[in-house]
């Protein structure tokens, strides 16, 4: 008895607050029906018809359930190696934006750009990071330091160079660092995404880094945030600086470096030859 009372009152309770409302209809139909089929009351057609009208609303109401289930964070949220080759990606592609600091991971398929997206009509927008002392002194403390950060850029810069002969390329570069880079495709068509990676903080392993793909017909509300605020940066950016007065310019300043270094060598050996 306890247990019935108990199912009773969470049954109650279920109802109350709106739970499994659906569940408890179709049973008490149930109940009914079987009343009225043992007593005669209605025919063996209206009953079956019943039958087969509340199991119909049982199996819709099931389906659209289950269409409505959220999936879990884990298969939101993933790293680096939940995704294939940038390459696989660029098929089909007819407008390509990108933002990260270096953007060197995306720049070694720089063939790939050009031939599925720049040579088929696209256009390509690229930032990178600015490559002035303090802008890249600040990046520096929040990434991780399994590269030469400076040494990244300049290469990187190198190629967005020579990618802005190409029709239909172009590239800034940011003043500062908004701790995420961002991949968008065809951003004003319904087959849009996005893949945001956020940067945490001195990761161990760039491929550590969280990231969440966003595709204009599952969230058009963030879709359009994360367009938007790209393009809130490429308005915020600068023009490139010379890349090549650029190189020249920290060539000079690593040679009057290694000058600096050789001259007080030298100085401390003839001090001590005293």
């Amino acid at each position: 008895m306890t247990k019935i009372g108990d199912r009773s009152r969470q049954a109650l309770e279920d109802i109350r607050d709106g739970h499994h409302r659906e569940a408890y209809a179709l049973f008490l139909v149930g109940v009914i029906l079987v009343v009225l089929g043992l007593t005669n009351v209605v025919s063996s057609t209206i009953l079956l018809s019943a039958i087969l009208l509340a199991l119909a609303f049982l199996v819709f109401h099931t389906a659209s359930r289950a269409s409505d289930t959220k999936p879990s964070l884990d298969q939101v949220l993933n790293g680096r190696d939940s995704f294939g080759t940038f390459s696989e990606l660029l098929p089909g592609v007819r407008d390509l934006r990108i933002y990260g600091p270096t953007a060197v991971g995306l720049l070694i398929y720089t063939a790939d750009i050009r031939r599925f997206v720049l040579h088929t009509g696209g256009h390509v927008r690229v930032l990178v990071q600015s490559a002035s002392p303090s802008a890249l002194a600040l990046t520096a403390i929040q990434l991780d330091d399994n590269l030469d950060l400076e040494h990244t850029l300049l290469s990187s810069l190198a190629t967005l160079a020579k990618l802005s002969a190409e029709p239909g390329f172009s590239y800034r570069q940011l003043p500062f660092n908004p701790g995420f880079s961002l991949v968008i495709t065809n951003a004003d068509d319904r087959d849009g995404c996005v893949i945001f990676e956020s940067h945490g903080f001195k990761d161990e392993n760039i491929a550590d880094r969280m990231h969440i793909v966003i595709r204009r017909a599952d969230s058009p509300r963030w879709f359009t945030y994360w367009v938007t605020r790209f393009e809130a940066m490429w308005n915020a950016a600068q023009n490139p600086a010379d890349t090549g007065a650029l190189f020249t310019s920290r060539l000079r300043g690593n040679v009057r470096l290694l000058a600096g270094s050789v001259g007080a060598a030298r100085s401390t050996t003839a001090r001590s030859a005293y």
